[in-house]
């Protein structure tokens, strides 16, 4: 039953990221040897919505360890069909970062067991574009698992870069870049000899390399022109096109002004959404983190619409004939479409830059 869940989340999250992204552009899985154990290392800017697109744009399983505090709910079984594991910070209390001991070791054996795993190595999620801090917890895993893995089998830690040209909204593009990955292998050495070393030296080069799968890696003093510059007339460009372009922001168009009237008529075709729309709306109000605002519009794309959808369908065919249910759903698609459109062209401003 999980295994038939999980190929049908995994079904959704396809279907729903053409609604939700104007384009997904996914360079660089080429580069990753597939066939050996991998930790993936994403930059962390929109929760879950996060672990679902480098879920699905892999081509292995994957195991995704995440923070604790989703656990220990009603939906604890819907985790543990798509593969989700606990992983626990001092703000849990001590008792439980205790039980990462346990954790870690599992996933050890899941990498020598030829599997793979998704480990935020920014560790908090934020709207922010660049690159944060990374812990050490990822590179500890490559090295033990190394460690202790056959003479054959190499752990890689797989650099992956997100990139949303709105954190937000939906309707813009997101471009997913696997980077060049670093073999746990070559780190060894130093890690025999001095186990900090070793750890603060595959960190800081897995750093490095997920700066490269970034539009903008780093923090600097023109940071809020370059976001500007990240918007839906610069969407055709390519990744390498979009990071050498912006070295120079001032040669890219800019955002144009916010279009609010545009949003408004938008909402205006909402009754024809009413229900997936109120869901969000109330789910929202129940969050207070930022980063959760486009996972929670793609959760209820994913599974909201389509109930929604299947209730439109069966009041207007049992009230009114197969054509009328049809034409409901279908005026709702193009609703819904429109909705999207039209908050796009809107502009919508970035979220408060970090």
């Amino acid at each position: 039953m999980k295994r038939l869940f999980y190929h049908l989340v995994a079904m959704l999250v396809r279907v729903t990221s053409w609604f939700m992204f104007s384009r997904v552009e996914v360079r660089g899985r080429h580069r990753v040897a597939w066939d050996q154990p991998c930790i993936l290392s994403p930059n962390h800017q929109n929760a879950f919505l996060d672990a679902l697109l480098v879920g699905i744009f892999s081509p292995v399983k994957l195991t995704f360890l995440s923070r604790a505090s989703v656990f220990g709910t009603p939906f604890d079984w819907v985790l543990d069909a798509l593969h989700m594991e606990p992983i626990y910070r001092r703000r849990d209390g001590l008792k439980k970062v205790a039980k990462n001991k346990d954790v870690f070791a599992d996933q050890r054996d899941h990498l020598i067991q030829g599997g793979s795993v998704v480990m935020f190595s920014e560790a908090e999620h934020a709207h922010t574009y660049y690159l944060r801090p990374l812990s050490r917890g990822s590179a500890r895993l490559a090295l033990t698992a190394q460690g202790e893995a056959p003479p054959d089998q190499e752990v890689q830690l797989v650099p992956v870069g997100l990139n949303y040209y709105h954190l937000c909204r939906p309707g813009f593009k997101v471009s997913i870049v696997f980077g060049e990955p670093l073999p746990a292998s070559a780190y060894m050495e130093r890690y025999r000899n001095d186990a900090a070393t070793g750890m603060n030296a595959l960190r800081d080069d897995l750093a490095a390399a997920m700066k490269d799968g970034l539009l903008i890696p780093e923090k600097t003093d023109d940071y809020r022109e370059r976001v500007a510059r990240i918007n839906r007339h610069t969407e055709g460009l390519s990744f390498p096109e979009m990071t050498q372009a912006l070295e120079a922001p001032d040669t890219l168009p800019p955002k144009d002004a916010h279009r609010p009237w545009l949003e408004s008529v938008a909402w205006a075709l909402s009754p024809l959404n009413a229900g997936p729309l109120w869901l969000t709306s109330t789910l929202m109000q129940r969050v207070d983190e930022a980063p959760f605002t486009a996972s929670l519009k793609f959760a209820v794309g994913m599974f909201g619409v389509p109930l929604w959808w299947a209730l439109l369908f069966g009041l207007g065919a049992g009230l009114f004939g197969w054509t009328v249910g049809s034409g409901a759903v279908a005026a709702s698609a193009l609703a819904l479409v429109g909705h999207v459109l039209l908050v796009r062209w809107s502009n919508p401003p970035h979220p408060p830059i970090e």
